[in-house]
């Protein structure tokens, strides 16, 4: 969504704000209709007040405050509270504009601009982050390191929020790699999550979606793939379980990371393959690149699939 949508939506929540405003109206002048001449009163009188200090004559608010002590009266004994007329604002600091006095971004502004990177992320699951990472689902068992499973997580968790706060910081490549239901995942989108909260755009695609549409644009369809190649943050999930379709999973594959890389664009990918199997599908020049010390780095996930 573009900030143009975002700021249309501040049109809409101004227009409902204003149907409320006048139902309140409505609704008041209905029980107490004394205070609707109370209210042309005052706004007669206020109209005069700027009139005279454009003249630069002096003005005079007694008149103004009683009919407004008047009209307090009044609401209060209908019990209405004094403040039910106020004009209607969502958010009081910016209302309902987006932008403060000193002309920044409110918050409400970032923070729907960030609920809608969230949203096509397909990240609106609150239970998805760093803060909600739960250590205790994995096994605290020692394994043949030495270490246990735990142990490793509790490892992985704090290179991956590292990863994520030092953005774009890092080498162009992240690959994400062990058996499956170990979390690697899981641990991608709380990457993406504190990246995107950090302001950055990121995406997310499954290789079975992301190599439909490289097969697609290879059969000359009308598919954008601008977004993939364009995008800061890139996650790939399951590498490895994409059809191998000649001239497409290979060539694309290649083509995107070596691209990305070169426009200093930063790709996660995650794959249950071990580093030789990606090797054995893919070929030596993916292979090599993937591996490349100066450009990726590598963590290997070992345990228990946790989701048992």
């Amino acid at each position: 969504m573009s900030i143009s949508d975002v700021l249309a939506q501040y049109d809409r929540i101004r227009e409902q704000n204003k149907i409320e405003e006048n139902r309140r109206r409505r609704e008041v002048y209905k029980k107490v209709p004394e205070l609707q001449e109370i209210h042309k009163q005052k706004n007669a009188l206020q109209l005069k007040r700027i009139t005279q200090a454009l003249s630069g004559e002096s003005m005079d608010e007694k008149d103004i405050m009683a009919l407004r002590e008047k009209a307090n009266t009044l609401l209060k004994s209908a019990g209405f509270d004094i403040h039910y007329l106020d004009p209607v604002f969502t958010c009081e600091v910016c209302r309902d504009t987006g932008v403060k006095q000193d002309s920044s971004h409110c918050e409400c502004f970032k923070k729907r601009v960030l609920e809608d990177k969230l949203q096509a992320a397909k990240l609106t699951d609150s239970s998805v982050s760093f803060e909600q990472f739960d250590i205790d689902v994995f096994d605290d068992t020692p394994m043949a390191s030495g270490k246990s499973q735990k142990d490793r997580m509790e490892k992985i968790k704090k290179y991956s929020e590292k990863y994520a706060d030092n953005f774009p910081g890092n080498g162009h490549i992240l690959i994400l790699t062990g058996s499956a239901g170990l979390g690697k995942t899981y641990i991608s989108k709380c990457i993406m999550r504190r990246v995107i909260e950090r302001g950055y755009t990121a995406a997310f695609y499954t290789a079975y979606r992301l190599f439909s549409l490289f097969h697609r644009d290879r059969l000359s369809e009308a598919v954008d793939l601008s977004p993939i190649f364009s995008v800061p943050l890139l996650i790939i999930d399951d590498i490895g379980t994409e059809p191998m379709t000649r001239n497409v999973t290979i060539e694309y594959f290649f083509d995107l990371i070596n691209e990305r890389a070169a426009a200093n664009l930063h790709t996660i990918i995650v794959t249950n393959l071990a580093l030789h199997e990606i090797k054995e599908r893919y070929g030596e020049r993916i292979h090599s690149r993937l591996m490349d010390k100066r450009e990726s780095q590598i963590v290997i996930f070992e345990g228990r699939d946790v989701r048992y």
